[in-house]
């Protein structure tokens, strides 16, 4: 791990973040590049069973040395200890991507299915992110990288620990959109050509249980963004072979 030298420079801006209120923040360093600061929840009753929240930026520190060590990107950390992490900027998330119209529509097809294949290369080699959505994915230009690995378990997962990570990022798309799009497609296209087929048919099966709470979902309207999300998250799976 790079370690900044500009200490002066870690606690300025980690003093104005925490000013924010924010969580994380993007700063220009002194050499005129772009960094992202981020520090830890503040300790809440949900702590006691999560446990405490500094834990996570030290799961986050060593997710990202061990992904490093079997080829999967994410970000270059400048900084580490127990109050904040600096990184190094890693380009725009694919939730802005999304959106952006300046953004041609196969050059977010491309950007989708090299999400796809990075994400099956995490899979395939028994490790899950812990909770990747649109916006812990970014694409500088030429490569997808993952943020956010404060749930990050560097123990190998088992198929139904997995498939629970390939879901999350689905749930993260629906979120947004009532209905799939063509980059969707195209990522879970890259990613099932990419792993394994057995795993494959794993992770799309949709569970008697899953299939009834979706059911009761939508015969209550419930209007919680995640409920609603998850509705459509497990029937477009369902109709996904």
């Amino acid at each position: 791990m790079l370690i900044m030298t500009n200490k002066i420079e870690i606690n300025k801006n980690l003093k104005k973040l925490l000013q924010s209120g924010k969580r994380f923040d993007s700063f220009r360093g002194g050499d005129g590049k772009l960094y992202w600061i981020k520090t830890h929840e503040r300790f809440m009753l949900k702590h006691l069973i999560k446990g405490h929240p500094t834990r996570a930026l030290k799961r986050e520190l060593d997710g990202i040395s061990l992904l490093k060590e079997i080829n999967i990107p994410v970000p270059d950390v400048v900084y580490g200890d127990d109050r904040c992490i600096v990184t190094k900027d890693a380009g725009r998330n694919l939730q802005d991507i999304i959106y952006d119209t300046s953004v041609s529509d196969e050059s977010k097809k491309n950007i989708f299915i090299a999400a796809g294949k990075m994400m099956a290369n995490l899979h395939q080699q028994g490790y899950a992110h812990g909770g990747l959505a649109l916006r812990d994915t970014c694409w500088d230009g030429s490569e997808i990288t993952f943020l956010d690995l404060e749930s990050f378990d560097g123990s190998i997962k088992s198929h139904r620990q997995i498939s629970i990570d390939f879901y999350l990022f689905i749930h993260s798309w629906f979120r947004l959109f009532e209905k799939d799009r063509p980059e969707l497609i195209a990522f879970i296209d890259a990613y099932k050509d990419n792993i394994n087929g057995v795993q494959w048919q794993n992770f799309i099966h949709i569970s008697i249980f899953h299939k009834i709470l979706c059911r009761l979902c939508s015969f209550f309207k419930f209007h919680n963004t995640d409920m609603i999300a998850f509705t459509r998250s497990i029937n477009f799976l369902s109709a996904f072979k």
